[in-house]
C-alpha cells in the first residue's frame, strides 16, 4: 500500500508578471475582470459585453474595481510611482463617486467587512 506524505504539495502557483504599460479603460476592465490586458484570458465561447449601463451606481462600481485592481498590482510591485499616483487619483474618483451614490450617509464611509480594521 502507498504511503501519503505528511504534508503534500497540492499545487505549484505561476503568476505572470504584470507590466504597467497598457490599461483597459474602467468599463472594459470591470466587463473582463481585469484592468491589465496582459492577464485577460477570456473563456472560450464567452461573450463579451460591450459596455454596462451609464448610471452613478455602475460608475462607483467601476471605479471601485479599478481602485482595487490597483491595489493588487501595488502589492507585488510597491515601487510602482505611476501607478501609486493613479491608484491616489481613483481613491478621490471613487470617494466622489461615493458622495454621489449615497449622499451623506456615515455607514457609506466606515470600512467594509472585506477592508477589514482602519
Amino acid at each position: 500500500m502507498d504511503q501519503q506524505p505528511l504534508q503534500p504539495i497540492l499545487a505549484y502557483p505561476y503568476v505572470l508578471p504584470q507590466h504597467f504599460t497598457k490599461r483597459y479603460s474602467d468599463n472594459d476592465a470591470i466587463i473582463r475582470g481585469t484592468l491589465f490586458p496582459e492577464l485577460d484570458l477570456p473563456f472560450r465561447d464567452f461573450e463579451i459585453r460591450t459596455h454596462l449601463p451609464k448610471t452613478p451606481m455602475t460608475e462607483l462600481m467601476m471605479l471601485e474595481f479599478v481602485f482595487f485592481e490597483l491595489q493588487l498590482y501595488l502589492d507585488v510591485n510597491p515601487g510602482d510611482e505611476n501607478a501609486a499616483a493613479l491608484l491616489e487619483e481613483y481613491k478621490k474618483k471613487s470617494a466622489a463617486a461615493k458622495e454621489e451614490v449615497f449622499g451623506n450617509s456615515d455607514w457609506v464611509y466606515d470600512p467594509w467587512p472585506w477592508e477589514g480594521e482602519v
